[in-house]
């Protein structure tokens, strides 16, 4: 289990120089709006996704008046203690390193900080694309199945080679029959993959859900694979054929797939109220880094922004239990110390507690 022991953040936003000491249970992070709370969540997610959850481009995410930012921490892995590091410029250069050694992949920084985001964009787990819920199911994929990281490389080349050759004139579908067999070899092995875990995931996710006390409504997560399964993938393929030359792209395949989420068997966003959304928001995450638990023996770090927003009393403590259970380290941000607080109330837990102000950070001792 990695545990963010020590952080220091430097020109992310309006925080110019911050440095934090964590609990490794439970670290609440209180303040006004735009005091710079939120900042501290975007910074460990540059560590542990080598982006941030809120925005694509570094050059915001830099004091207005400096030229780089830098985040580092020190982490306390099964293997020991080891320093992290990043480091993001206007010009667009990042540098990453892990016990001081450089990083060039962002899936090396995923495994050594798996993180659980919860915060204003998971709405779009539930009101969003496909490709939300696609990425979701993805790092659960990617964190208990270790092949599939590779597969999923190589069906990209294997995508983009189609689609390169679909934009060709007069194309025949003899002469995309030799890529697409390596196409369909890879589909049916991450769709096997995807598959396997869902089953998984959608049973932890159905015990969390009991808890949640909707009684009168029933939520129902459904994988679907991205082409129709009724037929093998390479039928679908020729089927969707002239569908494929005409628009110049692979209409089907694993770059399709969805989580289809219904509520009284209707579309859950059409049908949830924003509470019920948030509340069935947290399950899946719980779920999620139950089965990583399982999996795995570690567990994810929990990074929690505005908690209590949208969230009801019953359901903010429901959370509060889950994450007691599971032993996560939390990281949780909220307007009001005495509503945080609140929540955990119940729960035998240790807590370290920050103030931020103008982007000023400041450890209290006396909670």
């Amino acid at each position: 289990m990695t545990l963010l022991k020590r952080l220091s953040i430097t020109e992310l936003r309006n925080l110019q120089s911050a440095n934090l000491s964590f609990s490794p249970s439970l670290n609440i992070i209180y303040g006004n709006n735009g005091s710079g709370k939120t900042s501290i969540l975007e910074a460990i997610s540059l560590l542990g996704l080598g982006r941030s959850f809120r925005s694509h481009k570094s050059r915001s995410l830099i004091h207005y008046d400096k030229s780089q930012l830098t985040v580092f921490a020190e982490l306390n892995t099964e293997n020991g203690e080891i320093p992290a590091g990043i480091q993001k410029s206007r010009n667009g250069k990042s540098l990453i390193r892990l016990s001081g050694n450089p990083v060039y992949s962002a899936a090396i920084l995923a495994k050594q900080l798996p993180l659980q985001v919860i915060n204003a964009n998971s709405f779009q787990l539930i009101e969003g694309s496909p490709s939300q819920r696609r990425q979701f199911l993805d790092w659960l994929v990617f964190h208990v199945k270790p092949e599939f990281s590779e597969l999923w490389k190589s069906l990209q080349k294997a995508l983009k080679q189609r689609n390169s050759l679909l934009r060709h004139d007069k194309i025949a579908y003899s002469d995309l029959r030799p890529w697409d067999v390596e196409f369909s070899k890879l589909t049916v092995a991450i769709n096997k993959l995807r598959k396997d875990v869902f089953l998984d995931f959608k049973e932890q996710f159905s015990l969390h859900y009991k808890a949640l006390g909707y009684e009168d409504l029933t939520v129902n997560l459904e994988y679907v694979c991205g082409w129709n399964d009724s037929l093998s993938f390479e039928d679908a393929l020729l089927e969707s054929f002239e569908r494929d030359r005409r628009d110049g792209y692979s209409h089907i395949g694993p770059h399709r797939a969805d989580i289809k989420i219904t509520a009284n068997t209707k579309i859950a966003a059409d049908v949830l109220s924003r509470g019920q959304e948030k509340a069935l928001i947290c399950a899946m995450h719980i779920a999620q880094a139950k089965i990583y638990k399982e999996a795995s023996g570690k567990m994810c770090l929990f990074l929690i922004d505005d908690l209590q927003a949208e969230l009801d009393q019953g359901h903010s403590e429901q959370l509060a239990k889950w994450l007691t259970s599971l032993n996560a380290q939390v990281i949780v941000t909220g307007v009001s110390r005495e509503g945080l607080l609140n929540v955990w109330k119940n729960e035998d837990v240790n807590i370290a507690l920050f103030h931020v102000e103008h982007g000023d950070v400041q450890e209290i001792t006396e909670i």
